[in-house]
């Protein structure tokens, strides 16, 4: 963003997505700001945290904007869960340099002010971004039970088209039965192993009923065609 352009945003009191702060907030103030932009910024816009600006609007310039500069850092990529991508700029304004910490719009959020932890054997440890995901996903009702499932094998009923291709079959009565692990879950689909010929397909979870394989003994997905 050009400097004249976050100097017009500096004087802009209406702007929901600006917030000012003096020249020395402490670590949780940027931290709670940066998370809150990343999570709610719209798509196609920018927010601006300026430090070096009382809430008034009168200037408290930054003493050493290298240091400063040094604990945006640490915050956006240490402390925050997943890190916020984010650009920063120095504007020497007459009073004194001011800093504008630039937060576009977040395609991993939600965001939270700290990692995410979960336990490996007795021992606390940082959730993996793929871990994290699934915590996540966990909210959706279906996706959590097929996240329960990650790694077992399942029996798969494919009706009206062939696992893993989007072409509907003519013959309403096609039906494919196989056995597969579950491989991962998200809102939008499921990945599935097929065991007989080797094969990683996804699904469309819209298309995925979750039923019990009573002659098995074991979960049973029913696939719709398309």
């Amino acid at each position: 963003m050009a400097n004249d352009a976050l100097i017009k945003r500096l004087s802009d009191h209406e702007d929901n997505f600006v917030e000012r702060k003096p020249a020395n907030p402490n670590r949780d103030d940027i931290r709670k700001t940066v998370v809150a932009f990343a999570n709610s910024v719209p798509e196609g816009r920018d927010a601006v945290l300026f430090i070096g600006v009382r809430k008034d609007g009168q200037l408290d310039p930054v003493p050493n904007t290298d240091k400063l500069q040094k604990t945006i850092r640490e915050v956006c990529e240490q402390d925050c869960y997943p890190p916020i991508t984010y650009t920063s700029e120095v504007l020497n304004l007459q009073n004194g340099p001011v800093v504008a910490v630039i937060v576009a719009a977040s395609t991993l959020k939600p965001h939270f002010a700290g990692p995410a932890y979960v336990r490996r054997g007795s021992e606390s440890v940082i959730a993996s971004e793929q871990v994290f995901n699934e915590l996540v996903y966990s909210r959706n009702s279906k996706t959590a039970a097929l996240l329960k499932l990650k790694g077992q094998i399942v029996t798969v009923v494919a009706l009206q088209h062939r696992l893993g291709d989007t072409k509907q079959i003519g013959d309403s009565g096609y039906r494919e039965t196989a056995e597969c692990r579950v491989e991962a879950c998200d809102p939008h689909i499921v990945t599935l192993y097929i065991l007989t010929s080797s094969r990683t397909v996804s699904e469309p979870l819209d298309h995925v009923t979750l039923q019990y394989d009573h002659r098995r003994y074991r979960s049973m997905l029913i696939v719709k065609g398309y």
